[in-house]
């Protein structure tokens, strides 16, 4: 388990194709998607707070932006079809500073 990390999902509604780019673009730093407007990432309070202010510089009013933090109960108790993602408390490879 890595300390202090907890997983969120992250999704998006932007109206502008520009933009709409840059916010998937950007969240490709943080975690993986898992659909179209919709990433995972694991990520500390820190890292949390980090994003939601980089996005906030990237999205406009007319934007919707909605994190979720998912609770270990919210993991074991999750539906998944298709793709299947490992939501394992292992430590990822890299760390975003």
């Amino acid at each position: 388990m890595h300390p202090g990390k907890q997983w969120y999902l992250v999704s998006y509604d932007v109206r502008e194709p520009r933009r709409l780019h840059k916010v998937a673009q950007h969240l490709k730093g943080y975690g993986s998607r898992m659909q179209f407007s919709v990433f995972r990432c694991r990520l500390t309070v820190r890292e949390l707070e980090r994003l939601d202010w980089e996005l906030s510089r990237i999205l406009e009013a007319e934007d919707d932006l909605l994190i979720v933090a998912l609770c270990s109960c919210c993991l074991a108790i999750m539906r998944q079809r298709g793709r299947k993602q490992d939501w394992s408390d292992e430590a990822s490879t890299y760390e975003v500073i």
